[in-house]
This record gives C-alpha cells, sequence and structure tokens, in this order.
C-alpha cells in the first residue's frame, strides 16, 4: 500500500495515581539479575491490540476513551510503580565495576494519542501484512533495552484507524519484565479500566529479584566492559489432541513420551521452512547445521518456586542442534521428539546456568539488530498468555499484532488466536519462501484435517 499518514496529537507522561496524590514517595531501587541483564542489549519487546470499530465513534468519544485509559493506567501503575522507572547504573569506585537496577522514581509511563490514515481491514485483509504498517502503530522501533535510562520501561501508543477502531500499541523493556509479567500487567490494567472503582482483587505482583545466592546482589560488571556495551547514549480442561499432535506420536515409539501441540506445530512449520527453502534456494547444504531455540518460563522450576506473580525476567532457553538434510529425511516428528526432550530435560540446574553465566560478562547481541544471524528458529511468547480478554471496557480485541523489534530470520512468535483453543504463529521469512509454504500440500494439508 501507498505510504500511510499517522499524526501524533499529544504525548504526555502517566505517574501512579498515589504518586500524583502523594509526590513524597521514596524511590526503590531493583537491583537486575543475570535473568534481567541478557536482555541489555536486546531491543524493546512490542505487542499491539486491535479493537474494532465502536458505537459513537465521535471525536468526543474517542477523546474520552483515552482520557479514561490515561487514568485506569495511573490507577494500574500503583500496582506496577517499577514500569514508572527508569534504569539506572551505579559505579561502584571501590573496583571499577557498574551494576545497573531499576530507579523507581515515578518519572511516569508515555502515553502517545495518534491518528492513522488506514483501517481495520489493511491490518487484518492482506495475506501479508506489510511490517513498515504496524511499526507506525507501535512506540520506541529500533531501541535497546539498555536506553531505558532515558526512555521510559514502558510506552503507550493510542491510534484512532479511520474507520472508528483503535489499536493499543505497547513497548516494554525487556530487562525490567518479561513476556508473562508484560501481559499480568496488560491484565491488571484493562480490569482496572472496567471496574466502576479501579480497584482489583488480583494479588499483586513480587518485584523482588531472584539471587542464587544474596551476595551476588548486586551484580557487578567491569566498568570497561559496561562502558563499550552499555554507555553507548549518555542517557484444567481436556482438549482433543490436534491432528498434527496425533500425527508426530503416532511416529514416536516410546510409549513414555507425549509429543505437544505445540511442540508438534513448531516441529512442522520449521520442517516445512527447510523443505521448501530448499527447494527454491541453490545453497541447501545437507550437512549444515540448523540451530533451533525454544524459550522456557522457569517460575515453577527453581527450588523452591517463584511465585506465579514474579515480575521480571524468568526466562531460559533450551537449544536443538541437527542436520538440514536429517531433519528432511526424518520428518518432523523428529524435531518435535527433539523439542519434546528439550521441555522435558528443563529443570533447575539449567535455570540455574542462565544465572551462573554471569561470571564469565558475557550479554548478547540482538539477532534483529542485524537481520538474518545464523541458520536458526527462534521461539518466542506463548499460547498460554491471556491476550485476548484484554477488554478495557468497549469489548475483546480481534487482533494481536507485534512489532520489528526482535525480528530476525526465523523468529517465530506464538500466540493465542482469537477462537479460543486456537495458536497464531507469526514467522520471519523471505515472501519466496511464504509463498511456496502455501504451496506445499504437505505443509497445507495438515490445516485442512
Amino acid at each position: 500500500m501507498s505510504s500511510v499518514d499517522v499524526r501524533h496529537v499529544f504525548t504526555t507522561k502517566v505517574r501512579p495515581a498515589s504518586y500524583i496524590d502523594e509526590p513524597t514517595v521514596n524511590h526503590r531501587r531493583i537491583d537486575l539479575n543475570p535473568w534481567d541483564l541478557l536482555f541489555l542489549r536486546f531491543t524493546y519487546m512490542q505487542r499491539g491490540l486491535l479493537f474494532t470499530k465502536q458505537e459513537g465513534t465521535s471525536t468526543e468519544s474517542i477523546n474520552n476513551k483515552i482520557s479514561h485509559l490515561k487514568t485506569s493506567l495511573s490507577h494500574t501503575l500503583d500496582h506496577f510503580y517499577p514500569l514508572a522507572g527508569r534504569l539506572a547504573i551505579e559505579r561502584h569506585k571501590d573496583d571499577n565495576t557498574i551494576s545497573v537496577y531499576i530507579d523507581s522514581n515515578f518519572e511516569g509511563v508515555e502515553l502517545l494519542h495518534a491518528i492513522a490514515d488506514i483501517s481495520v481491514e489493511d491490518i487484518v485483509s492482506p495475506t501479508y501484512v506489510p511490517q513498515s504498517l504496524i511499526d507506525l502503530l507501535v512506540p520506541l522501533n529500533g531501541v535497546p533495552n539498555y536506553e531505558g535510562q532515558s526512555h521510559p520501561l514502558l510506552s503507550v501508543q493510542v491510534t484512532e484507524l479511520n474507520d472508528g477502531a483503535i489499536f493499543i500499541g505497547c513497548s516494554g523493556n525487556h530487562s525490567a519484565f518479561d513476556g508473562t509479567s508484560f501481559w499480568s500487567f496488560m491484565n491488571l490494567w484493562s480490569e482496572i479500566s472496567r471496574s466502576s472503582d479501579n480497584r482489583t482483587s488480583s494479588p499483586p505482583p513480587v518485584f523482588e529479584r531472584y539471587f542464587i545466592k544474596e551476595t551476588d546482589c548486586p551484580i557487578r560488571l567491569p566498568f570497561s566492559y559496561a562502558e563499550k556495551m552499555l554507555a553507548v547514549r549518555d542517557s484444567s480442561n481436556t482438549v482433543e489432541a490436534s491432528p498434527l499432535e496425533k500425527m508426530a506420536n503416532s511416529e514416536i515409539s516410546s510409549e513414555t513420551t507425549i509429543i505437544s501441540s505445540l511442540q508438534a506445530l513448531l516441529a512442522h512449520v520449521w520442517t516445512a521452512v527447510i523443505r521448501c527453502r530448499s527447494s527454491l534456494s541453490n545453497d541447501y547444504d545437507e550437512s549444515r547445521e540448523l540451530l533451533v531455540s525454544l524459550s522456557m518460563n522457569n517460575r515453577t522450576k527453581v527450588i523452591p518456586p517463584l511465585p506465579e506473580t514474579y515480575s521480571g525476567n524468568s526466562i531460559s532457553w533450551g537449544m536443538v542442534t541437527l542436520k538440514e538434510g536429517e531433519l528432511l529425511e526424518r520428518g518432523f516428528s523428529y524435531l518435535a521428539l527433539l523439542l519434546n526432550g528439550v521441555v522435558n530435560s528443563h529443570n533447575t540446574e539449567k535455570c540455574r546456568s542462565f544465572i551462573e553465566w554471569i561470571e564469565e560478562v558475557y550479554i548478547p547481541g540482538s539477532a534483529g539488530d542485524t537481520g538474518i544471524v545464523g541458520n536458526m528458529f527462534i521461539h518466542r511468547s506463548s499460547p498460554w498468555f491471556n491476550m485476548y480478554g484484554n477488554d478495557f471496557g468497549w469489548g475483546r480485541p480481534i487482533a494481536v499484532k507485534t512489532g520489528a523489534n526482535g525480528k530476525s530470520y526465523g523468529a517465530t512468535t506464538v500466540s493465542p488466536g482469537p477462537v479460543e483453543g486456537s495458536i497464531d504463529i507469526e514467522i520471519c521469512l523471505p515472501i519466496e519462501v511464504l509463498e511456496a509454504m502455501e504451496n506445499d500440500s504437505q505443509f497445507m494439508d495438515a490445516f485442512l484435517t
């Protein structure tokens, strides 16, 4: 489509309601642990919710909705007050190191109001939605998490579409919270927005970070390394198994191994990508290694378990390596079995290994910064997050979209679908590979069963 006109109406900072009433509240320091620090050089995570046209979409009605969102956001920040803060760096002169923490200084969350010359159909109808279109609706594109020193830890853009629909695009600092805690925040915000008294019965989030030993806090990073890497700028229902799940399990001889529907679906998609890519490309090499990475929640895996409301990063990655030729020869059920093994081996020791990396003082960069990086698939997000339950008082969203941050070749975002029990998968691939997958009967037939 031709260039889209997006006009920003205003930008404001939203502080917790309690701070507005009592501005002498003391700051609170929350030291980042190694799980948080891993994300410093990655970009902000971005999600957006699309709401269809509402009755009474006059200018006054829209302004009232945005005013209500601002008020309910302020009351939500009473519970998630660190998100109104900024990242900060303490320099330790005794050993020439630094530590990174959240300064809960109540500077505020950024709220933007915008108007875009597009409609719901422009977002939901095309087979391939241009990423550039979604990027206009989500703030802080390309901003790395370490810039949370000068940027808000959460930025929200509320965009009016030309047909009266509303898109709420959010960018959250991934060193401050992960997907689980991000959607907990969104669920609470929508609950408070629906309420008549800005109250909630939900349990409070837990911000105190997990460290293996108390003496590990704060984590100290060499100043010379941190200066180079960080200071770039000054500032229980039973559900019938899916056909893919049944197929994968039928091809596995073990009676004790049960392939989940998500494992089977990811394996099916990723195998199809390699199969279709190999038919298009002259550089296919059956001996070339393929790396597959699964993100997994650590909250129930550490001992003792973390609270469900733990509001920080608690993620580990499970890795599978195999040859492209091996995958095509043995089929998707073989990859599903490998993924199943990774999930089943996710235990306390594996979780702790993602904390002990700090001894080597290595902070990885983001694959999304350089386009195609290696030969890999990276899974992120979860179909268990409550995305479609976010009703702010004018109905449930009709679509969930992701911004460009963190995307690279093979990046695979998994979300719940709009129909209960369904799953949406968004994968970043060249258009010619996606078109080949559309024409691949082995891939498409699984979705017609």
